[in-house]
């Protein structure tokens, strides 16, 4: 059975600054792993790898078994990703953008779904451009819940988003992995509390 995520051998370097050199990482179904390190430490280059905003210059990744590189358009597929800042298209409302990753996943099924998780009410039918960041953060995070993946990626998922919601996340982040889904995701101090729900496994990219 292919692993959700493998990552053999990553490194990447900016002009002289080195910041991975030689990082490899395996999630195996249902496991869950928090970056861990100082701001610099090369957490989102990682994230940002994986997900294939990032190039690294040696290395090979690998999303339930297909080779990001070579196939870049299955792997997408089988994950999810919340990136560290939320730009919103403009023109859209709420229910709009989930709708959209709804439609670009085939998954108008789990739509209902999405539109509880990201606990807005009334405001999905606004602008998101009129969102605060925290609710702004919420609908991003919503839209992970578009169709089932076997790898989800956050980069501090919860950054200005209030204790509820905070709390309501972290439970359906407890499910998909009870489901099999592996989690990877860098995280700060104000995470703790996800971090011991999820039982992760720690990778200290500041001591790598």
């Amino acid at each position: 059975m292919s692993l959700p995520l493998r990552a053999i051998n990553l490194s990447k370097r900016y002009a002289d600054n080195v910041v991975l050199d030689g990082v490899s990482l395996e999630l195996q179904a249902g496991e869950a792993a928090a970056l861990l390190g100082p701001n610099g430490a090369g957490k989102s280059t990682l994230i940002g790898c994986v997900c294939g905003t990032v190039i690294p210059d040696a290395g090979t990744i690998e999303i339930a078994g297909h080779e990001l590189r070579a196939a870049p358009i299955q792997a997408r597929r089988a994950l999810r990703y919340l990136a560290q800042e939320s730009d919103l298209p403009p023109g859209l409302t709420g229910r709009e953008l989930l709708e959209f990753h709804a439609d670009v996943f085939d998954a108008r099924a789990s739509l209902e779904q999405a539109e509880r998780l990201a606990g807005l009410g009334p405001a999905l039918d606004l602008l998101a451009t009129t969102y605060s960041v925290g609710m702004r953060r919420r609908l991003a995070f919503a839209a992970l819940a578009c169709g089932d993946a076997a790898l989800y990626v956050l980069d501090e998922p919860f950054a200005g988003v209030d204790a509820e919601s905070c709390a309501r996340l972290t439970a359906w982040l407890v499910q998909r992995r009870a489901a099999g889904a592996a989690i990877l995701l860098a995280a700060h101090g104000q995470d703790s509390a996800l971090l011991e729900a999820l039982a992760v496994r720690r990778f200290d990219l500041g001591a790598a």
